[in-house]
């Protein structure tokens, strides 16, 4: 591709559309069938949907938009920052007053929706005055629909002009501890960012995209890298149908996050079990549909335990780094690389320093600043551009390492800093730990802990108390006396999480102390 004419994400769509023509962009289930979309389509039909905007609504507005990953939610998302109009992408399982909040604060005018929110209308309009017009996705809802505009209208023959510093998405996240922020990434944020590295992909690979589409991480690892390097994306239509849909699609990569890859990998192993005359590596790749050649993982702490693990079945995983801010890579890594420990090297045009400990990073990719937050943007966004991720961590060879978060520290005593991450990530991949969390209490560092129900199945309590003893005991002699799992508190319950299934930090109830 390109890179001195991709300047925007409608040049990126464009020149795919040039590249890979009649090349299948998007498979997804339609009932019993499978729908295809050529990149030549998705071209045409993005302009069709921002002739209607530009034609029925006007010049200027802001466009949320909710739902699963569909033909009709990119046609809806490209189409309108084709008109040089931000998209306000929201997190599908947000409850009807959160989702209000945001269209609030984020000036929404326009609101596109998949079919299964039609419920929430009524009481958005009643709550949402400043949005002036609803679209359905999907056609057959008694309202004007995405699928009705590309069937009715013609590609638009002139379109705004798009800079590199024109806001294409406000993006929210979704923080463990406070309330989420509006991030503002330009055109030439995410064009860097799908650019910033290379040789990732080809037109010969499927992927399945699994992860919500309104996080930055899935739209531009699966859907930007899939438009620039002409890969077909197949649509997972859900979580529950994820094996199902893997044996339907055969991908041959996929974009995981460390919770699924895994809990695959221990459907695997069961699998395995079960079947001990079948190699393990054969059930792996079926479990997968046959043609798996990688998982590509980030957003959260992949346990060097998994990467071995998908090695040994002979699986490579690459694991990179990131943040919506950065929208999102600042890291990455290929499948031939055999490192542990680390998040990957720094991407291409990203710069990266250590400020008393904590990662700062400067990059095309760096976001505008929080939506008419100018306070929250300042506390972490330089006037020359360098952002303070909040993430604890060190830089060698140009390995990225992270030891925590800057705002979760626990500081003892005699002043020394302990990072509960660095203590949690102990546990991962350990098959008696559903879920844990690391704190200080009454001046003890405290390991709450979810005990997996699948694993003690067949257990006593007392039984299980001692493993988690003899674990703890394990873990302790890892690390420092200062850092010392002193005080062990057991749950029966899962942890409180934010929507994209991250534990948060301040829990209202508390496990039994054992």
């Amino acid at each position: 591709m390109d890179k001195n004419r991709v300047k925007n994400l409608r040049d990126l769509y464009e020149f795919a559309a040039e590249c890979y023509g009649d090349h299948i962009f998007l498979k997804e289930k339609s009932g019993k069938e499978i729908v295809e979309k050529t990149y030549i389509e998705f071209d045409s039909d993005c302009k069709k949907l921002a002739n209607y905007l530009l034609t029925e609504i006007g010049e200027k507005l802001h466009a949320a938009v909710i739902g699963p990953t569909s033909y009709a939610y990119l046609v809806s998302y490209f189409g309108t920052v084709s008109t040089a109009n931000p998209v306000v992408p929201l997190d599908a399982q947000l409850p009807c007053a959160d989702l209000c909040d945001l269209l609030i604060r984020a000036d929404i005018t326009v609101f596109f929706y998949d079919y299964r929110y039609s419920p929430m209308i009524e009481a958005i309009k009643a709550s949402c005055p400043g949005v002036k017009h609803y679209i359905c996705l999907q056609s057959g809802n008694g309202t004007v629909s995405t699928e009705e505009i590309i069937m009715k209208y013609a590609p638009a023959e002139k379109l705004p002009d798009i800079s590199d510093g024109t806001l294409a998405a406000i993006v929210y996240t979704s923080g463990t501890t406070g309330k989420s922020k509006g991030v503002m990434l330009s055109h030439g944020n995410l064009i860097d960012n799908a650019l910033c590295c290379d040789n990732e992909s080809t037109p010969e690979e499927t992927t399945l995209t699994v992860l919500p589409i309104h996080h930055v991480y899935c739209f531009t690892c699966d859907i930007l890298l899939g438009l620039r390097y002409g890969t077909t994306i197949s649509v997972n239509d859900s979580m529950m149908r994820i094996g199902m849909n893997l044996k339907l699609f055969q991908p041959t990569i996929i974009l995981l996050v460390p919770m699924i890859a895994e809990t695959i990998l221990k459907q695997i192993k069961a699998a395995a079990a079960a079947k001990p005359e079948i190699p393990i590596q054969l059930i792996a790749q079926s479990v997968f549909g046959g043609r798996l050649k990688g998982i590509y993982c980030g957003g959260a702490y992949l346990a060097p335990e998994i990467i071995k693990a998908y090695a040994e079945l002979g699986i490579p995983m690459s694991q990179g780094y990131g943040m919506t801010e950065c929208s999102p890579r600042i890291t990455s890594s290929i499948f031939t690389d055999e490192s542990f420990g680390d998040v990957g090297t720094v991407v291409k045009g990203c710069e990266i320093r250590i400020d008393d400990g904590e990662i700062v990073v400067k990059s095309p990719s760096v976001m505008q600043g929080y939506y008419n937050d100018p306070e929250a943007t300042a506390e972490v966004l330089s006037e020359d551009g360098w952002l303070h991720t909040g993430d604890l961590g060190y830089v060698k060879d140009n390995r990225v390492y992270i030891t925590g978060r800057k705002k979760n520290l626990i500081i003892l005593s005699n002043g020394e800093n302990v990072s509960p991450e660095e203590l949690e990530n102990k546990f991962a991949g350990n098959d008696m730990i559903a879920e844990v969390l690391v704190y200080s209490e009454d001046g003890f560092i405290t390991a709450e802990i979810l005990p997996s129900s699948e694993f003690f199945k067949d257990k006593s309590r007392e039984e299980t108390v001692a493993a988690i003893n003899e674990l703890i005991k394990k873990i302790n002699t890892t690390v420092t006396s200062s850092k010392t799992i002193r005080r062990i508190r057991l749950r029966d319950k899962e942890f409180e999480k934010t929507t994209s299934k991250k534990i948060k930090r301040n829990q209202p109830e508390q496990g039994e102390i054992i």
